[in-house]
């Protein structure tokens, strides 16, 4: 375990974690880099059309970990070595003091890093530097892809202790890869980040919590596949992993990309470049043009289910639904309406059960949520 090694062996530590600990893999990134931009509102045109930049910079901080020695902890967070993680001590500081420098180190700064990455870009933004702004907005995409990976916010980060050796290479690289066809990325909107590092914690929390799952999805492909867990994982392996892991799988990086473009946003409001925005929803977010979309109920439903909605002003307005696969299911309304709130009842009868995504769009900006079919 990482955090049992002697201080002596520091260099063989950072040995360690440079050759297993890469986030997504180099598809992984390059997919939430690219992808990130796809949530940004059109005022934010310089970004936007940087979408091959941050593509192909988005293992520039991976990059680093063979000469820069103080990278490597930055792109995790082993969050359950402290005792009662979900409220620990959001101060880095306080932190230290209660466990030293070197254990801190040692168990990742992940979300502090992510702080400091996040106030370089906004202060780059404020004066202008475009051209460091872009590289710092690739490297801030690394951590937060970083951190919405499972197995980089546990110390069983390689599933060293539950007997699932290697799966860290198997899950975020070797799957990601044989699967990247069947990734996607349903447009969504950006919210105002006005707490960065609660909101960091909250992203790494949740992920920690499908740590479990990785290792139950890796004992069902070997039992399945019929592997024994040494020499090279048969193909089959992968397919019955991916057959586990992809509802989540495909969450975490949906939930990454939106992250991403909203550290973005928030780092160009604060900046100045944009006024910031004035409407609050329901979980205390700021959300830009002041459009919400309400979680759809019942739901889980069968067949019939309510979408509720408010509109700052008259636009044009459309619901659709898509499935897991992204692929458009159904236009359950598309004209203009008025401000106000609004309700519209979707029929399920003619689909099958699952998970769906359901997204508004009002003008210029998206929201997206889930629901759940159960027949």
């Amino acid at each position: 375990m990482k955090r049992l090694l002697p201080l002596t062996f520091a260099a063989f530590f950072l040995l360690v974690v440079t050759s297993i600990a890469f986030g997504w893999g180099s598809t992984g990134h390059r997919f939430i880099n690219r992808n990130g931009v796809v949530h940004l509102p059109p005022t934010m045109l310089q970004f936007i059309s940087q979408q091959t930049f941050f593509e192909s910079h988005a293992m520039d901080a991976d990059n680093r970990r063979s000469t820069d020695t103080a990278e490597a902890p930055k792109h995790f967070l082993d969050i359950d070595y402290y005792p009662y993680f979900q409220n620990m001590t959001r101060n880095l500081d306080t932190l230290i003091g209660q466990y030293g420098w070197a254990l801190v180190r040692q168990n990742g700064i992940n979300p502090w890093a992510a702080v400091w990455t996040l106030d370089s870009l906004t202060a780059q933004l404020a004066r202008g530097d475009w051209s460091a702004a872009y590289l710092t907005a690739s490297d801030l995409g690394h951590y937060v892809a970083d951190a919405h990976q499972p197995l980089h916010c546990t110390m069983n980060y390689n599933g060293q202790l539950t007997g699932n050796t290697g799966i860290h290479t198997r899950y975020e690289s070797a799957m990601i890869t044989n699967y990247q066809g069947s990734l996607y990325t349903v447009p969504d909107s950006v919210a105002f980040v006005s707490d960065p590092i609660n909101f960091m914690f909250d992203y790494i929390i949740h992920s920690n919590a499908l740590v479990d799952s990785v290792m139950q999805a890796d004992n069902y492909a070997k039992a399945m596949s019929g592997w024994n867990g040494t020499g090279t994982p048969p193909p089959e392996y992968y397919g019955f992993l991916w057959q586990r892991s992809q509802v989540y799988t495909i969450d975490q990086i949906q939930r990454a990309t939106v992250a991403l473009a909203s550290l973005w946003y928030t780092a160009w409001v604060n900046a100045g470049l944009r006024p910031p925005p004035t409407a609050v929803g329901a979980d205390g977010s700021f959300i830009p043009g002041q459009c919400i979309l309400h979680q759809n109920f019942p739901n889980p439903f069968n067949p019939s289910t309510t979408f509720s909605y408010f509109l700052p002003g008259a636009g044009d307005v459309s619901i659709r639904i898509y499935d897991i696969a992204g692929r458009e299911v159904a236009t359950i309304f598309d004209q203009r309406q008025m401000a106000g709130g609004h309700q519209v009842l979707f029929n399920g009868e003619g689909i099958s059960s699952g998970l769906y995504f359901y997204r508004l769009q009002f003008e210029h900006h998206a929201q997206v949520k889930k629901m759940i079919l159960l027949k």
